[in-house]
């Protein structure tokens, strides 16, 4: 062991200065023990702080109680909220329950709510939210070490104005008695106060303690990270807005303030609605998250957060608007969008030109959309009239399954099973047969959902019950054989008896043109019967 314990004086004068700062730590072994601590102080305490090294304060010291003084002879108690020195705050708070059960590390709530913190059970860790709806880690906990973010840690500071304190305090002990020990030694400059100190034999070894307080200043206010000191978003990348005549790809900022608009600004840039093209693989990451995104008919949603008008009723491409990426986009956003931007190819969707520039109301051309809004117009449609669902709400595991229905983004063999899996879901389990059962005359032992459908559509004179059935049917067979684990050729005669020639995307697009003519078949027959009963 190096008893003079240059090693433990550089880890403290460079704790702040990487991505972490370790701000409370403590180790006990046969040859060394310590810890490391923090704290946040007024400047004016600077001077008292640092005249000498010792600790103000310890992982303990923010408990409530009362202090007690005597007045003309007679005791009197006064309430503190916590056991701190005046002008001192802690950042981690030891909660000791006396062995009844295992003591904890806190963070103080200040500090949890001023970065919004929250913590996540999974990974033991507490985690910052961000504006384009990801997390990151502000702060590991893993026994008795707690690292925050260094640049968290540094906001919340400069908002606050404080110094922060960090202590030390390591003992280190000599393999024997007579070790080559230090002889002491202290140090003090305008932002540190620490000595290292011998002792004399410890159970038969010498030791020394170094034990030292350093001040680090706060940054200026304006690092303080939150409105009115956020950081400005300058990052606007360029998007591919089409080709030159020789065929190669043209660029352009995003950044709103630098096009073209129809109040004459930037007149020689391309204009704020240029038509920027993405492969539709840019919207997997939404749809496969769906507690958090929402891609509906025309939007992409992140929570509350943020959101971006998107045409998804192009048949090839996702079209987004050049100053819309800039505008609407959170900046850690917009590079992933421009991995998947290609040169414009063909034009947006009729549906975005009708809405965009005609303000037009306009259904979507994609039959995935249809497919989505006739399915909830419909089981809306269907409750109120009957008093019970047509088609079984989903359990909350599936509550997304809707968002999630979509004619697959490429021709992978991954997004195929995806949709033939969700739709199956939506159409096929989700037939309520408890209520149909209910309205059938008999009851056929092992008579499956589609067939009890069946019967019963057809008892009550449906027109489309064979088509849709077959529907159904076609649906659950290439569900069936999709998911399972080895393809054999009986695989390649279902899929050519269910679709021809057809394969991947253009495959499931007819399955989707099959569930928007059961929805709107459905409906019609819906409404007809109420034109019935209520003419």
């Amino acid at each position: 062991m190096d008893l003079k314990q240059e090693d433990v004086m550089q880890r403290f004068t460079s704790l702040e200065r990487g991505a972490w700062t370790v701000v409370c730590d403590s180790w006990h072994d046969d040859d060394a023990n310590g810890g490391i601590y923090c704290a946040f102080a007024l400047p004016s305490k600077r001077e008292r702080i640092l005249s000498n090294p010792g600790w103000d304060i310890s992982k303990g010291d923010f408990g409530p109680g009362f202090s007690q003084h005597y007045e003309n002879g007679k005791p009197v108690a006064t309430y503190f909220q916590d056991g701190t020195p005046d002008g001192i705050e802690p950042l981690v708070l030891l909660r000791d329950y006396h062995g009844v059960v295992p003591s904890t590390l806190e963070l103080t709530q200040h500090f949890r709510l001023y970065h919004n913190l929250y913590w996540d059970d999974l990974t033991s860790q507490f985690m910052q939210p961000h504006d384009d709806g990801t997390s990151s880690i502000a702060v590991k906990i893993t026994g008795k070490k707690v690292e925050v973010c260094t640049k968290l840690l540094r906001q919340f500071q400069a908002a606050r104005e404080l110094d922060l304190i960090l202590y030390i305090d390591s003992v280190r002990y000599g393999i024997e008695r007579g070790s080559a020990v230090p002889d002491d030694v202290e140090w003090t400059t305008d932002d540190l106060r620490a000595g290292l100190y011998s002792g004399d034999s410890i159970m038969g070894r010498d030791f020394t303690r170094y034990l030292g307080t350093r001040v680090v200043s706060s940054p200026p206010v304006e690092k303080s990270g939150i409105w009115p000191y956020e950081e400005e978003d300058t990052y606007f990348p360029e998007f591919i807005i089409g080709t030159d005549d020789d065929g190669d790809e043209v660029r352009y900022t995003c950044n709103p303030e630098a096009l073209a608009n129809y109040f004459g600004a930037n007149p020689d840039a391309p204009h704020y609605l240029t038509p920027v093209f993405f492969r539709r693989e840019v919207l997997q990451k939404y749809y496969d998250k769906p507690e958090l995104y929402e891609v509906s008919d025309g939007r992409l949603r992140c929570a509350s957060l943020w959101g971006i008008q998107i045409d998804n009723s192009a048949k090839d491409h996702v079209v987004v608007f050049l100053g819309d990426l800039g505008r609407d986009l959170p900046r850690q956003e917009r590079d992933y969008w421009r991995s998947f931007n290609v040169p414009a190819d063909g034009r947006p969707s009729e549906t975005l030109i009708r809405r965009a520039f005609f303000a037009q109301f306009t259904e979507p051309t994609a039959e995935d959309l249809l497919v989505r809004s006739n399915y909830v117009t419909f089981g809306r449609a269907w409750n109120e009239r009957y008093g019970w669902d047509f088609f079984r709400k989903p359990e909350e595991a599936d509550a997304g399954l809707l968002q999630r229905l979509r004619l697959p983004l490429n021709d992978s063999q991954a997004e195929f099973e995806s949709s033939i899996r969700i739709m199956t879901q939506l159409f096929v389990d989700a037939i309520n047969e408890k209520q149909v059962q209910a309205r059938l005359p008999d009851k056929i032992e092992n008579e499956k959902g589609i067939s009890k459908l069946e019967r019963w559509l057809k008892l009550a004179g449906y027109h489309h019950a064979e088509r849709d059935v077959q529907f159904l049917r076609n649906l659950q067979e290439v569900r069936s054989k999709a998911t399972a684990h080895r393809k054999s050729r009986e695989y390649e005669k279902m899929l050519t008896k269910v679709f021809g020639d057809l394969r991947g995307p253009a495959a499931v697009e007819t399955l989707f043109v099959s569930a928007l003519a059961m929805l709107t078949g459905l409906n019609e027959w819906l409404a007809a019967e109420e034109a019935e009963q209520t003419g």
